[in-house]
């Protein structure tokens, strides 16, 4: 079941998102809000870390399948991660962002309560409309934006340079690498014995390793990023408009070009 505001594109959309691992769910959000989120690009890999962790710590509840949590597990977690608010609020704001309706917190979901004062700024930013909600307490108590949420979500900025992109991607995979080598040595280290100990010597070795990796990826991004920023909207918005007139302008020139030679054809 979906919200009844929700058009069934956007929710399609969100279905497939959701059925996809942390890793990508992260790097869909990272895209889609890098110029917005800025220096806190990093916080949203550190949630990433920090969801998987709460998963690993106490479980998915009976006959989950999917990295989710459940509205008492996610009501915690977000207090867990400053976003302070009452009981009832908790209840209220997390069973709006539920956008499937199927009592379950997928982590893309958690990052549209996490990050909503955030992304509906910039939905009214770009819609150039009245933003009509207070959002002066950091978006507590504002409920009724699933549409909102899941459209800006899905509207990737202009000017998203392609080597940003790659820079993005190649942070995702190598994460994503690393996470699952961690998993296999713990599972290792665990059991003791030499070929546990052996397990947490290389589990120093890939953290110092991912420590490095991870840096040297940050430079990349903020090196991409800062390049990508250079270009305004306005100007993506300028040569967009200037790539439709001159396709417009061609498509033009060819039905004279097909007239004049239909006409030579009577001559």
């Amino acid at each position: 079941l979906m919200s009844s505001d929700i058009p069934q594109q956007l929710f399609n959309k969100f279905q497939d998102l959701i059925n996809k691992p942390v890793s990508d769910q992260t790097e869909f959000f990272l895209k889609s809000f890098i110029f917005a989120l800025d220096t806190e690009w990093k916080k949203l890999i550190e949630l990433s870390k920090t969801f998987n962790k709460y998963l690993a710590d106490y479980g998915q509840a009976d006959g989950d399948t999917a990295c989710a949590l459940d509205p008492s597990q996610a009501a915690d977690f977000l207090q867990k991660n400053g976003k302070t608010r009452t009981a009832m609020q908790r209840r209220t704001e997390i069973r709006d962002i539920d956008i499937d309706n199927n009592d379950r917190i997928t982590f893309i979901e958690y990052l549209l309560l996490h990050f909503k004062s955030m992304i509906i700024t910039e939905y009214y930013k770009r819609t150039g409309d009245v933003n009509p909600y207070d959002l002066s307490q950091d978006g507590i108590g504002v409920t009724g934006v699933g549409a909102i949420l899941l459209d800006e979500l899905f509207t990737l900025p202009l000017g998203l340079d392609p080597a940003l992109e790659a820079a993005i991607e190649e942070f995702t995979a190598t994460k994503k690498a690393r996470e699952a080598q961690l998993k296999t040595l713990q599972e290792r280290a665990s059991k003791g014995g030499v070929r546990g100990m052996a397990a947490k010597n290389e589990i120093e070795q890939l953290e110092t390793q991912d420590s490095t990796d991870m840096n040297r990826l940050e430079l990349t991004l903020n090196a991409a990023k800062k390049k990508a920023a250079k270009k305004s909207g306005e100007e993506a918005v300028r040569e967009r408009k200037n790539a439709e007139e001159a396709a417009a302008k061609a498509k033009a020139e060819e039905s004279r070009a097909k007239l004049k030679a239909r006409a030579a054809l009577w001559n």
